[in-house]
């Protein structure tokens, strides 16, 4: 059995994408951070560190995002994670690049301009939306350019770096960053919008 505890940010997202992409069976469990149960013992229990989201598979926890991403595909043995090694590296590379460089920025400007509010913790920090503007700006190029010519991140089927790339991709929305530079890109986050997997994992994963 698998269990999935979380917050319908992207980090918990990718890894439900991925869930419901493979045709795993899981509950979802909300931890709610508001009243500190991501700090309470028997949470501290499934991840040491405290935070989300966090992966009970039978008796065995494991926590960071990617890190999930990778065990849930490995473990129900999905084409998800290629086990050709330069496929693997490919889809590697795409998971980093995202969690270290584009989606980290993207991930700025949603906290920003939409969790700010939402939470009651003030206007955003100007400093840093400007600063996540810049890095979002020059990082979505690369993107740009493999999609204009690979239908997927991974190469000619789809990855757990195409579920990683989406949860970060669609913050483009509630951000209002305009990607009509880069056609490919929003096509690609449309096609992927309506996949059926990707439709239930919005039912599951929400406040």
């Amino acid at each position: 059995m698998y269990r999935l505890y979380g917050i319908p940010t992207q980090n918990t997202l990718k890894a439900a994408y991925v869930l419901d992409a493979a045709g795993i069976n899981y509950e979802y469990q909300f931890v709610n951070l508001a009243v500190g149960e991501h700090k309470q013992e028997a949470f501290l229990k499934i991840n040491p560190v405290g935070k989300v989201p966090a992966l009970k598979h039978n008796d065995f926890t494991t926590f960071e995002s990617n890190t999930i991403c990778r065990y849930i595909a490995s473990s129900a043995d999905s084409v998800l994670y290629p086990k050709d090694i330069y496929k693997r590296t490919v889809t590697d590379q795409w998971l980093d690049y995202f969690s270290n460089h584009l989606g980290r920025w993207l991930s700025t400007l949603f906290f920003e301009n939409v969790l700010r509010s939402k939470m009651g913790m003030g206007t955003p920090n100007t400093a840093k939306v400007e600063e996540a503007l810049n890095f979002v700006n020059q990082q979505i190029g690369p993107v740009e350019k493999l999609l204009s010519q690979s239908k997927y991140f991974g190469g000619d089927q789809p990855s757990i770096a195409d579920y990683v790339a989406y949860a970060y991709l669609e913050q483009t929305g509630p951000i209002s960053y305009d990607l009509s530079s880069c056609p490919s890109a929003k096509a690609w986050l449309d096609k992927f919008s309506q996949l059926d997997s990707v439709k239930l994992t919005k039912t599951k994963v929400k406040f």
